[in-house]
């Protein structure tokens, strides 16, 4: 087996035991199933392997995206334990690092960099990343239950975020990949609370 695939299963392994280290799992309203946290950045990385991409460093980026973020590694540790700097500069940019800052700051500051750098790679795991948190609400909301019930955010609030970050996104993520941000958006557009 070549190198390649080594650096993408070892990110697998890596980002599996890091999450279920911190004991995360998906947020849910009580009740509701949580599966393991792992289950979210395989859904990151199917996407992007979904829409075309065939990268593997970017590939590995997407199981390890919220390992910094989430875990406690910063991007000299995550670059030391997967061997590879690309992938642990791109984890970097798409990690919201300042947690004591409030949610409207970090999101700013997130929406901020994204823009700046305009990097292809790093706007298509964004993109990845919010795909999935929009499938797994528009599950939580297909059953009932309102946003307020698995976010601290209200709905205009969160609708807003993926609303400026679609500006982002278009045109400048893989045509595939934007269809389904796209589309996931659109989705959770149709639950908004004041148009029921």
């Amino acid at each position: 087996m070549n190198s390649r695939y080594f650096l993408v299963l070892n990110a697998m392994r890596l980002a599996e035991y890091a999450h279920r280290q911190q004991n995360q799992r998906r947020k849910a309203p009580p009740g509701e199933d949580q599966p393991a946290y792992f289950l979210h950045p395989t859904e990151v990385a199917w996407l992007l392997l979904e829409s075309g991409i065939d990268d593997d460093e970017l590939i590995a980026a997407a199981f390890l995206h919220d390992v910094i973020e989430d875990c406690g590694y910063d991007e000299t540790a995550l670059a030391e334990a997967i061997g590879n700097q690309r992938v642990a500069q791109w984890v970097a940019r798409v990690s919201e690092v300042d947690k004591t800052q409030s949610w409207e700051a970090r999101q700013q500051a997130y929406w901020e960099r994204l823009n700046d750098l305009n990097d292809p790679a790093i706007l298509a795991l964004a993109c990845a990343d919010k795909i999935s948190n929009l499938m797994d609400m528009n599950r939580l909301l297909a059953k009932g239950y309102d946003v307020s019930s698995f976010t601290k955010r209200g709905f205009a609030r969160q609708y807003a975020k993926f609303d400026r970050l679609d500006r982002l996104f278009r045109g400048r993520v893989p045509p595939r990949l934007y269809q389904r941000f796209e589309q996931a958006l659109a989705e959770f557009r149709d639950y908004d609370p004041t148009k029921r």
